[in-house]
């Protein structure tokens, strides 16, 4: 990846010009740490959330059916302050989208990271379907509450909305 010289939009954000892989084009762009939540532009759209004890954080992508089976993962590259972020080029209005953090597993410390789990986003300005009552929709296995699920949870939980604020 290499920072070109054009244009840095707004705000200092990077734009399409601005940043790009020699080869592809990168699919996360470094993207700024606030707002937190999901922020639309035409350009890009901006993920931050706040976890700083993660070793790292993926925004999950669906398609309109919000099937698993659309999943798309791509790494938030970014780490600012306890906040991971990237900005993902040209989504719609409407993406529905998730995360999956990754880090410790350490129930008697209080970390329970779990990337099987497909998180909502905490700052979400909207969010589509419905919990549906599954072992996989919690992060310990329910005969064993200190041993991880690794059963993944995205068929059973609703899914954050990318919104327009303007």
């Amino acid at each position: 990846m290499s920072l070109a010289t054009g244009p840095v939009g707004k705000n200092g954000t990077v734009t399409s010009t601005s940043w790009h892989d020699e080869a592809t084009g990168a699919p996360v762009w470094p993207g700024r740490p606030d707002p937190l939540g999901a922020t639309w532009s035409p350009a890009a759209t901006n993920f931050a959330v706040f976890a700083p004890e993660a070793d790292a954080v993926e925004v999950c992508l669906f398609d309109d059916s919000g099937e698993p089976s659309s999943e798309r993962r791509l790494r938030l590259t970014e780490h600012t302050l306890g906040i991971w972020h990237g900005a993902v080029p040209a989504l719609p209005v409407g993406q529905l989208y998730g995360f999956r953090v990754h880090g410790p597993w350490d129930p008697g410390s209080g970390r329970r990271f779990n990337p099987a789990k497909l998180l909502l986003d905490p700052y979400a300005r909207a969010v589509a379907g419905d919990v549906r009552s599954d072992a996989a929709s919690y992060g310990h296995r329910r005969d064993a509450p200190l041993l991880r699920s690794d059963l993944d949870s995205a068929a059973h939980v609703p899914r954050s909305v990318v919104v327009d604020d303007h």
